[in-house]
């Protein structure tokens, strides 16, 4: 019952990959929540993201590989935060798989491997070190501690899932974050970076995922009224796993993904966007699946819980 009532929740605030300009009362694009959020102020973002592989990749070029025909993953995230004072906002993540798939077909029969359930919590802390009004410029870092949902792999049929498709790598991490925006009122526009440092610790099952390193440009262009177009850049690199302390040599590698992305703002306080991520170069160690694209639905929401966040939200964008 528990996880049926929080798939039905996330169901109905789909949100995703918005950030906080100076102020923090209008989400501008990003991969989480970035920027911090004026006193008093509470924002929830939900998503869902659907994701699809096929294919195999040997460093840069295709392989003639074959072992899984594709794979399909569609994941419900929500995020939501609140400004403790002026530069302070706390955060708590989390996320579900409603499913994490791949399929097989071997000498004619077809088969796939199911996983589904939450990822993990993670909290954190988001302090702004420099916001300049007159020049409109905001720098913000933030660090956060990742929990899995569960130590314990995902065991379906009597059958303990590989970790592709388990929703949980099952081990604690350490989550660092800085963000950097420059906005420019006369032309509305606004171009913003986010760089993200994920570290994972060896889980129960000896298995260590990769750490990853992740940085995104923004270029964000108010095209009408009420809705702002929003391009994304981002860099991916994937240390290599291990497995018994032993190298994965088939893991970890490197990708830039082309990202556009349009978002409508209802009545200043929700903004809906959907996106498309484009893999436009991708690297990888040993011979692995090839990432073809997602998709995602996304709302932000914001609630001004006070008189004096809600005077500050309300000025003219």
């Amino acid at each position: 019952m528990a996880r049926f009532i929080f798939i039905f929740f996330l169901s109905i605030v789909p949100g995703y990959y918005f950030s906080q300009c100076c102020g923090g009362c209008n989400p501008i694009g990003g991969n989480t929540n970035q920027g911090t959020l004026p006193k008093y102020m509470l924002q929830v973002n939900g998503y869902h993201r659907n994701a699809y592989s096929q294919g195999y990749m040997e460093k840069d070029h295709s392989s003639d590989f074959k072992f899984v025909k594709n794979a399909q993953s569609n994941y419900e995230g929500l995020q939501v935060g609140y400004g403790l004072s002026k530069r302070l906002t706390v955060d708590l993540e989390t996320g579900y798989y409603l499913n994490r798939s791949q399929y097989f077909q071997i000498y004619g029969y077809n088969y796939s491997l199911n996983g589904f359930g939450g990822s993990s919590f993670t909290f954190s802390g988001r302090y702004n070190i420099l916001k300049d009004t007159v020049r409109d410029i905001e720098f913000t870092g933030g660090i956060g501690i990742k929990v899995p949902w569960s130590t314990k792999p995902l065991v379906t049929n009597g059958v303990e899932l590989s970790e592709d498709v388990q929703p949980s790598n099952g081990a604690y991490g350490v989550v660092v974050r800085t963000f950097f925006l420059k906005e420019f009122d006369k032309a509305e526009f606004k171009f913003f970076l986010i760089n993200t440092v994920n570290i994972n610790s060896t889980n129960p099952k000896a298995y260590k995922e990769g750490n990853t390193y992740l940085s995104a440009l923004f270029f964000s262009k108010k095209v009408a009224k009420r809705i702002t177009a929003i391009f994304q850049i981002r860099n991916e690199i994937r240390e290599h796993s291990y497995r018994d302390k032993l190298v994965v040599t088939s893991s970890g590698g490197c990708r830039f993904i082309f990202i556009p992305q349009l978002n409508y703002t209802i009545k200043k306080n929700y903004n809906l966007s959907l996106l498309y991520e484009l893999p436009f170069y991708q690297y990888y160690n040993g011979i692995q699946l090839r990432d073809v694209y997602a998709i995602s639905i996304n709302l932000n929401m914001r609630f001004m819980l006070n008189k004096k966040a809600r005077e500050i939200c309300e000025k003219p964008l």
